[in-house]
């Protein structure tokens, strides 16, 4: 392992969907957590904790790095129009080596990259807002607390523990 985890960020990511996942890394396999995002500039949760990224999507490698999470959002909006975001998760889309977890709304920001083309998910989107999407494929949806297909976990936002064993687990 190489100590690290990346957790991607954007404006008012869920804090409180990841807290237990860097924690069980952190004190039990001594990995530590970097901020991830389009830019240096300071991210505000959606609890209101703000945090300031080490890196920007373009300076980072996967050799750096165990897995990338994707934590839930509780306004998308912002994310989903971000433009670097979607061309940084693109570039993951022929990878099947490199861990991805993404977890509540997570999911839909691979989805809109086409990264969970072909595989089997699950999220905590609304039907209806998954209707308002056509880049999202229903018909890979699982209603599951959590989903692994290959290189990627999803998971919904009340399994965020079950979320963090499936990732230490696979790492």
């Amino acid at each position: 392992m190489k100590n690290k985890i990346a957790l991607l960020v954007y404006p008012e990511f869920s804090l409180q969907e990841v807290s237990n996942l860097m924690y069980l890394f952190r004190w039990y396999y001594n990995t530590m957590t970097d901020i991830i995002y389009t830019d240096k500039e300071i991210v505000r949760s959606e609890e209101g904790v703000t945090v300031m990224p080490v890196k920007t999507c373009d300076e980072f490698s996967t050799e750096d790095y165990d897995c990338l999470i994707l934590p839930g959002c509780s306004d998308t909006r912002m994310a989903l129009r971000n433009v670097k975001l979607n061309a940084f998760l693109r570039r993951f889309k022929d990878n099947c080596t490199f861990v991805i977890g993404a977890i509540c709304s997570g999911p839909l920001f691979l989805q809109q990259a086409g990264l969970l083309e072909g595989k089997n998910y699950t999220d905590s989107l609304f039907v209806e807002m998954r209707e308002l999407f056509p880049f999202i494929d229903d018909s890979r949806f699982l209603a599951m607390p959590v989903v692994e297909d290959g290189n990627i976990i999803t998971a919904n936002g009340s399994a965020f523990n079950d979320f963090a064993a499936h990732i230490a687990r696979k790492l």
